[in-house]
């Protein structure tokens, strides 16, 4: 019992200027063509056991390359490579080594919104977390892009979390704050407040389980009028409780996370 306590959290975290002439949208749309990202994630958090408390930390390193194809008018594939991955906390630095190279298939609208993602191949626990994040790298918005827009948007699904399939609602809301420059092109800002709730039960390392999570996002991202991510900055505030059904044992984890994205090419 120990020893899956402590491997919760792990599990889980694996779980978003120069002022220039006023953009106006002629129908934005992701544009073909290849781009790599870095992500930088900081993560604080404490569990709470009937063991006691633990505080933890985890920093994290990725590198992605993000292939845009037309396959429709109305679909296109993208192709997600993990180029690297690092994690590093008080526990030390896993090798992740064997994920590098992964590839993530996703079926998206030209705005961005996930059809159907095919996951990579193999039957690492930590590639389900993975591919659930991949498939939404690339946020959702709308083709008439212009300052002062505003929308609300709410998705449902059953989702892979904590190595259970849960139900998932995402309400979002979006506004266009206005226009900048991102490393010397134009970008549309957009302003993204989201609440997230989930909730499933099922088997986690041998043992009987349900999950309840609430997430509450703040995030702005960068589109510019070609139609190119440019990428952003994302602060999450995530509630989990987990409940070992057997003993009525209860967990509570509680995580702040800051996230950073980079179109380095």
């Amino acid at each position: 019992m120990t020893r899956r306590l402590q491997l919760l959290p792990a599990a889980l975290l694996l779980v978003v200027p120069l002022v220039a002439a006023p953009l106006r949208a002629q129908g934005v749309e992701y544009a073909p063509g290849t781009t790599k990202y870095r992500l930088l994630t900081s993560t604080k958090g404490t569990q709470t056991s009937p063991m006691g408390n633990q505080d933890f930390q985890v920093d994290a390193r990725q590198q992605l390359t993000v292939n845009l194809a037309k396959q429709t008018k109305d679909t296109m594939v993208a192709t997600v490579t993990l180029d690297s991955l690092s994690m590093k906390s008080a526990q030390g630095a896993p090798d992740l080594s064997r994920l590098l190279g992964s590839t993530f298939v996703s079926y998206i609208s030209p705005t961005g919104r996930v059809y159907s993602t095919k996951p990579a191949e193999g039957s690492d626990p930590v590639l389900a977390q993975v591919t659930e994040s991949v498939a939404r790298f690339l946020p959702t918005y709308r083709r008439d892009l212009k300052a002062g827009l505003t929308w609300a948007d709410t998705t449902t699904g059953k989702v892979n979390q904590q190595g259970l399939e849960v139900d998932r609602t995402i309400v979002s809301n979006y506004k266009v704050v206005g226009d900048t420059a991102v490393a010397g092109e134009q970008a549309f800002k957009v302003e993204r407040a989201s609440t997230v709730k989930a909730a499933g039960s099922g088997s986690a390392q041998g043992t009987p389980i349900s999950l309840e999570s609430v997430t509450t996002s703040i995030a702005v991202f960068f589109l510019s009028p070609k139609g190119q991510y440019l990428g952003g900055r994302q602060n999450d505030d995530i509630n989990v409780k987990i409940t070992i059904i057997a003993q009525g044992a209860e967990i509570t984890i509680k995580q702040l996370a800051e996230s950073k994205i980079e179109a380095i090419k």
